[in-house]
């Protein structure tokens, strides 16, 4: 994913997206039901957001402070053409949102392996800017301050 692309998805991240049942976990995917499978079972989730990026329509769900999903199916003309992927967040105890991306190719398999060593990175990249920002808030605290 093209550094570009991170920085939205943590700006996103940060002020999540619609909420989904409070109760619920995060969804996930079925890489056995198919690209238009996936398609259609995404569009049956109540409170899904619906947008388009960098080659890609993107379905994301949020519970604020507990979990953020994305759900990114490629368009044509995508090298990775069709695949699905899976970037979950998920707020730590510590305050530290850790990303987490899975996903499902149905083309050319070296191009969705591209598409997802570049997931993997970014998962890192956003998970230690989360890091980092909840280290830098901290430091600017007392240790005698009460908890937010």
């Amino acid at each position: 994913m093209p550094r570009s692309r991170m920085a939205i998805w943590l700006a996103s991240m940060i002020v999540p997206a619609g909420a989904a049942a409070q109760g619920a976990g995060p969804p996930t995917i079925d890489c056995a039901l198919g690209y238009h499978g996936m398609r259609a079972d995404v569009q049956s989730l109540a409170g899904a957001e619906w947008s388009q990026e960098g080659g890609y329509e993107i379905a994301t769900l949020a519970v604020p402070d507990r979990w953020r999903v994305q759900i990114a199916f490629t368009a044509p003309g995508h090298p990775a053409h069709p695949a699905v992927t899976l970037r979950t967040f998920r707020k730590q105890v510590t305050e530290v949102w850790t990303a987490e991306s899975k996903g499902c190719g149905y083309g050319d398999q070296g191009q969705f392996t591209i598409l997802m060593a570049d997931m993997k990175s970014g998962d890192t990249e956003l998970t230690n800017a989360s890091r980092h920002e909840v280290e830098r808030r901290k430091e600017g605290k007392s240790p005698l301050s009460p908890a937010p």
